[in-house]
């Protein structure tokens, strides 16, 4: 609970300094700051009734959606799958049924995804998995999550081996037949790396991990019980993400309240399912990095750090703050203008880890003919 308070508190304190900037009175951004504590716990305390709630039918609402789950899986520690994303690995499988996704610029210029689920079970084929990077555990142990990956660089390793900040599924020492083991190959070469329902199970049950959460487990988001309009933001009906290898975009569907994502020129689709990926809520975290001296890894400034971005959600945007106090301490979001932690409405939900120089080349649009004119 402090964490939070004071999270909240350094987020007020950078939208008073921003009102100052705007010359409003000093006594009006002081007056702003001293009340805002308060709506922070009600806000926490709303959140924690939510989780409390139990259906007629017995379930639970999933930490990753908020949706009415069983609690089965709904209770329990969430997998995170790291998932490739080049042209040549294309079709994915499995990611459409992930409750949070993550993509963030890799080496190359390319981008990885980590897929977070709480509900794997059903699912023949998942992946292809790929290598891990320092910033994917970071976003995994948030979670608590059992992370899932093919090996990774040695700063991925350092958090992994030294710090131990995940427990961990390396696929590529788990690899064996389908069926029998935790990650199995459906060809020779290195896009073709995959896992199952079963095989994640078969990994847990191997290396001993605990499925259950710890009694102070912290979920990762707040959501709306009534919904979030987002009465004051502004229209956004398309997204163009400033990542230039698959060129990702996102489009508003009005019929039923979620956007679709494309890449590569095409529609992103889960060949499982043979649905197109879609996401209720996006979160873009325009965040600080570096590149690894001697090589072509990028680093994230996530710890003990703040930054701007947006959240979009039913064809509205409004620009937020996000906070995280320590290496597994969860990422807050924040509303820029009201100080109140944001809730999320209920659905899927992705996080676009976007570099912070390259913020403005990031285009949002009203509405879809403007895409359609701009591109």
């Amino acid at each position: 609970m402090k964490k939070q308070l004071v999270s909240a508190m350094l987020v007020l304190a950078m939208s008073a300094s921003l009102i100052g900037c705007g010359k409003k009175d000093a006594a009006e951004a002081d007056s702003t700051t001293t009340i805002e504590p308060e709506e922070q716990v009600e806000a926490v305390d709303d959140s924690v009734a939510f989780w409390d709630q139990t259906s007629e039918d017995g379930r639970v609402h999933s930490y990753l959606t908020g949706e009415w789950v069983d609690p089965s899986y709904g209770r329990k520690r969430p997998v995170a799958v790291m998932i490739e994303n080049t042209k040549a690995c294309l079709p994915q499988y499995g990611i459409g049924n992930a409750g949070v996704i993550y993509e963030c610029v890799v080496e190359g210029g390319i981008t990885r995804m980590m897929a977070i689920f709480d509900d794997y079970s059903n699912l023949d084929q998942i992946g292809n998995i790929r290598s891990s990077r320092p910033y994917y555990v970071y976003f995994a142990s948030e979670y608590d999550a059992i992370y899932m990956h093919a090996g990774g660089n040695p700063a991925a390793f350092e958090l992994i081996d030294d710090k131990n900040l995940v427990d961990n599924l390396n696929a590529l020492t788990l690899e064996g037949k389908k069926g029998s083991s935790a990650s199995y190959r459906t060809g020779k070469t290195e896009h073709t790396l995959y896992t199952n329902s079963e095989g994640i199970d078969i990994g847990i049950q191997k290396l001993g991990y605990d499925t259950s959460l710890p009694s102070n487990y912290e979920p990762h988001f707040k959501f709306a019980p009534e919904g979030n309009a987002l009465e004051n933001g502004q229209d956004c009906q398309a997204i163009q993400l400033y990542y230039y290898t698959n060129k990702p975009y996102w489009i508003y569907n009005e019929d039923d309240g979620l956007y679709y994502r494309y890449e590569f020129n095409q529609k992103q689709v889960d060949a499982l399912s043979g649905q197109q990926l879609t996401a209720k809520n996006i979160i873009i975290e325009n965040v600080d990095w570096w590149i690894y001296e001697g090589s072509q890894y990028l680093g994230y400034v996530l710890s003990y750090n703040t930054g701007t971005g947006k959240y979009i959600s039913n064809g509205k945007m409004v620009d937020i703050v996000w906070s995280k106090d320590g290496d597994t301490d969860v990422t807050h979001y924040y509303d820029l203008n009201t100080g109140e932690e944001i809730q999320l409405n209920v659905g899927t939900t992705w996080i676009q880890a976007c570099q912070k120089e390259y913020t403005d080349e990031t285009q949002y649009y009203a509405n879809k003919s403007e895409f359609s004119k701009a591109n």
